[in-house]
């Protein structure tokens, strides 16, 4: 803590409702079955990960999400199981894992390292979640294939998710045009001068930015986080991550005061198996 009257840094991100122990506990479980449902989307590729994600992860984290979850005294290390399968999973990946198994590393190592500490855990945690969120934001400014809507136009041309969601905004010629383009080798420019991809494409990156800062102002949080919990859905209704827009969405509720938030883990954590089911049994709908 800082001088009397004052807080650090690591404070800004506190919640102060008494409920953090809960908080950290549901986090727990949550992660417990995340990481299943992430491991479940490699078990159906023909690959050399694929035949570790079958032999090696899946049998120690489904293990480890059914014993934690059933007991109690058993998630602390459960948790630490799953974590060192992870360790062993980005090594193996190194540097080519996605961003989105080394934010489930980070919170797992979180979890593991902050047993003792629940409060300090999920304030650092808090933390994380704004920084991941501004870093995806200053990505894209700094790349700047959003300020004229390059990256969703070459998305459209070439993933049907994306064409299918910016089919409700823009017209049927446009679409055509970016299609025809199909995102091979020497062709383009994917620009379009449509001012409602243009809108939609500049909000992404200045909304990720300023809503992780807002994040951080507890007078203004409660509106900063609808708004990135609005912002992720509009993503994921073009990129259909329902995993990662599960894990992420939780993330985000650990802002929320109160215990009505943390409540839906099993919610996220079911959709998120559901989604991964849906990759054998209806790949057709391209959930993930």
């Amino acid at each position: 803590m800082g001088a009397r009257g004052s807080a650090s840094p690591i404070d800004w991100t506190g919640l102060g409702d008494g409920l953090e122990r809960e908080r950290f506990d549901a986090l727990q479980s949550f992660m417990l079955v995340a990481v299943v449902a992430h491991c479940g989307t490699f078990l159906g590729r023909d690959d050399v990960l694929s035949w570790w994600a079958k032999s090696f992860f899946m049998p120690p984290l489904a293990l480890s999400a059914l014993v934690g979850l059933g007991w109690r005294h058993a998630k602390p290390y459960c948790v630490m199981a799953s974590l060192a399968v992870m360790s062993v999973w980005l090594v193996m990946l190194w540097p080519t894992f996605a961003n989105h198994t080394l934010l489930e590393w980070s919170i797992l190592l979180f979890l593991v390292l902050c047993l003792g500490d629940a409060e300090l855990g999920l304030k650092a945690l808090r933390w994380l979640v704004a920084i991941v969120l501004f870093h995806t934001g200053s990505q894209k400014l700094v790349m700047g294939h959003f300020f004229e809507g390059e990256f969703l136009a070459w998305a459209i041309a070439v993933e049907a998710n994306f064409r299918e969601f910016f089919g409700l905004v823009l017209s049927d010629a446009e679409i055509a045009r970016l299609v025809a383009m199909g995102g091979r080798l020497g062709t383009g420019p994917y620009t379009t001068t449509d001012p409602m991809l243009l809108v939609i494409s500049n909000a992404v990156w200045i909304g990720e930015m300023g809503l992780a800062i807002l994040l951080l102002v507890p007078k203004l949080r409660k509106l900063a986080l609808w708004g990135a919990l609005a912002l992720l859905l509009g993503i994921e209704l073009g990129a259909r991550e329902v995993i990662f827009g599960c894990l992420f969405s939780f993330l985000l509720l650990m802002f929320y005061e109160g215990r009505k938030a943390y409540a839906l883990w099993p919610v996220l954590a079911g959709l998120q198996l559901l989604a991964m089911l849906s990759l054998y049994l209806l790949p057709g709908l391209r959930l993930n």
